[in-house]
């Protein structure tokens, strides 16, 4: 019976040319995949179910049962991440803060921008360190081709929402952009969405 067992919820620290050293947290951690879009490039595999709503998965005690178990390694980053999309797990704030009162360690999330634009989730993320937005489209057409997101989800309103919460948060904004075949030569048009934005970086990824 190793650590590997142990541990349900978190995982690594994994080196990340973003992020150091970055401890794994799993909100969802469910045998399928939790998310509400289904990317083409997707590592994790399809999205079999579309997730709706926003639920606890995981209860903030037994996440935080297994970071006050860590043994003492160095973590530069403890990043919520996982096997879907984070912001669809309803505690994320609640546990946000239970690990504020444990760890001294930053906080980050990698999101895939889906819901920015519900007031709830952009609060929530208020309280993280470093905030990793997602955006590898620029139109509706775009999004419906890369990201397959569940019906519903426009991409005006995951623009609109970005663009607010560009003007609420005081941390560290990244935004991500996937360069694949179909976006590869839309490189302008996302150039202009990121100064539309003004994130503090730009991260710029291709599938491996």
């Amino acid at each position: 019976m190793g650590k590997e067992k142990r541990f349900k919820y978190i995982y690594g620290p994994v080196p990340s040319w973003r992020l150091g050293n970055s401890l794994g947290i799993d909100l969802l951690s469910q045998k399928e995949k939790v998310c509400n879009f289904n990317c083409i490039y997707c590592q994790i595999g399809k999205t079999k179910q579309y997730a709706q709503a926003r639920k606890v998965y995981v209860s903030t005690e037994a996440l935080i049962e297994e970071i006050k178990s860590l043994p003492e390694i160095p973590i530069d980053y403890l990043t919520f991440s996982g096997r879907g999309e984070p912001t669809l797990a309803k505690n994320l704030a609640e546990v946000a803060r239970a690990i504020r009162s444990i760890r001294k360690e930053p906080l980050a999330i990698l999101t895939n921008s889906s819901l920015m634009d519900n007031q709830d989730i952009r609060k929530d993320l208020l309280l993280i360190d470093f905030v990793c937005l997602k955006l590898d489209s620029y139109s509706q057409q775009s999004l419906e081709k890369i990201n397959n997101p569940a019906a519903g989800i426009r991409f005006e309103n995951i623009l609109n929402g970005i663009k607010q919460f560009r003007k609420e948060y005081k941390g560290r904004l990244g935004l991500q952009i996937m360069f694949i075949e179909q976006n590869k030569n839309m490189a302008e048009e996302l150039a202009g969405l990121a100064r539309l934005i003004g994130p503090d970086e730009v991260q710029i990824n291709t599938p491996l």
